[in-house]
């Protein structure tokens, strides 16, 4: 049987972080953000990369012509990015123009890793592979479109439910206009002529 501790260690969880600063970010400048990181017991700190000069980096709208110095972090204590932003630009006298923290999963990180280059033109390939199997009648087409139309129907009901409104069903006509007597207009007919 497990004990407490096991389960304990087996459910550690880690915090990953990518911490970017814009500028000159010197080693002793980096030595004291690991020991701020501390804090929070740092299980891994590894400096990833270190940009060339850049006339406007990436996540750095308002710097001009800097490096970015990139640092993935890996952290035991939960925290969150805006408090990690808050608690370095702090204690390290860097404005939050210069640090960023982000999460490796962000989208905005998924668009700047590497990819693999391709090889040839989109259209060069006439089965067109890459678009995979669409199903077109999800898409369009009349069973689509009267799927939408009764799905739109019943968005109208339910909305008309919530107002208390008075739901119209489908029910008998009320006048039958192919009886002979049903032939005349509703609307009496005037005895003025304007002819006289």
């Amino acid at each position: 049987m497990k004990t407490f501790i096991n389960y304990l260690s087996e459910s550690a969880k880690k915090y990953d972080f990518r911490v970017k600063v814009a500028g000159e970010f010197t080693a002793e400048q980096e030595t004291e953000l690991k020991t701020l990181l501390d804090k929070y017991t740092i299980s891994s700190f590894k400096k990833t990369a270190k940009t060339p000069i850049q006339s406007l980096p990436l996540d750095f709208p308002q710097v001009r012509n800097c490096e970015v110095n990139i640092y993935e972090v890996s952290l035991d204590y939960p925290t969150t990015q805006q408090e990690l932003t808050e608690y370095l630009s702090t204690e390290l006298g860097v404005s939050k123009q210069h640090l960023v923290v982000r999460r490796p999963g962000e989208p905005s990180e998924e668009y700047q890793t590497p990819s693999e280059p391709r090889k040839g033109a989109l259209l060069d390939d006439p089965n067109y592979k890459e678009a995979g199997d669409p199903k077109f009648e999800d898409y369009y087409g009349d069973k689509y479109n009267s799927g939408f139309v009764k799905e739109l129907n019943d968005i109208l009901k339910l909305q008309r439910k919530e107002r208390g409104e008075v739901i119209p069903t489908e029910a008998a006509v009320k006048y039958n206009t192919d009886a002979e007597a049903n032939n005349v207009s509703p609307i009496k007919q005037s005895d003025y002529n304007p002819r006289k």
